[in-house]
């Protein structure tokens, strides 16, 4: 005899239940305390359930790290706003220093969490996982950070996103590849302080590596 047939809506609130669940685990303990048994035990369900749902807990690790990613959004939208692309000469440096500020407040705030976006197992898959996670929680869909949120993480990588914003910064200046270069130096440098703040190096705190990543920026960059 086979399982029993799930409906579309008991599927969608188990995996609700599950990604806050996760959520708090996260907030509480931290990544490495989610497991499938803590998490089946935290919202009644037989922990191999979790499976029919999600390709392993990694993944769900990851849609729940998409939380952190709106705060991020939220910040983006309001700071961006106030820059004009029609009167400000200087708009495409400002728009990338902006971008790595506020991306970098929010990354070494919450090292786990932004390691898991981008630099994990599932990472390639972030696009489809966001726009899940849109679907799943339909009340913050409408709003403008949520917009923002799906259409900057359209692409597959962190490289590409950097890219499409470092394009109209230095095409023109550089040839093609050096600013592929300055991409992929830029990103390097980026997961290399993320490292050491998950490594707890001595010394190293969010606001000194943001610090010394916008520092990076401006001189690789040229700006």
């Amino acid at each position: 005899m086979g399982r029993p047939s799930m409906s579309a809506e008991t599927i969608r609130n188990n995996k609700i239940s599950l990604i806050n669940a996760t959520m708090d685990m996260i907030h509480e303990s931290g990544i490495q305390s989610v497991s499938a048994r803590s998490l089946g035990a935290r919202v009644g369900m037989n922990s191999a359930l979790i499976y029919r749902y999600f390709r392993d807990i990694d993944e769900l690790v990851l849609f729940a790290c998409v939380h952190a990613l709106q705060e991020y959004t939220n910040d983006m939208v309001v700071s961006s706003s106030e820059l004009d692309p029609d009167n400000d000469e200087s708009y495409d440096a400002d728009i990338y220093m902006l971008s790595w500020e506020i991306f970098c407040n929010h990354a070494f705030n919450n090292p786990e969490e932004y390691n898991t976006l981008f630099f994990s197992r599932h990472s390639a898959d972030l696009p489809d996982v966001i726009r899940e996670y849109l679907e799943l929680f339909p009340p913050e869909r409408d709003t403008s950070s949520d917009v923002f949120l799906e259409a900057m993480f359209r692409t597959t990588s962190l490289q590409d996103r950097n890219l499409l914003l470092l394009l109209p910064l230095l095409e023109g200046q550089r040839p093609q590849d050096d600013i592929i270069l300055v991409n992929d130096m830029t990103i390097a440098f980026f997961y290399a302080l993320l490292t050491q703040l998950l490594g707890n190096d001595r010394g190293v705190t969010p606001e000194s590596q943001t610090e010394r990543m916008l520092e990076a920026c401006r001189k690789v960059a040229g700006i």
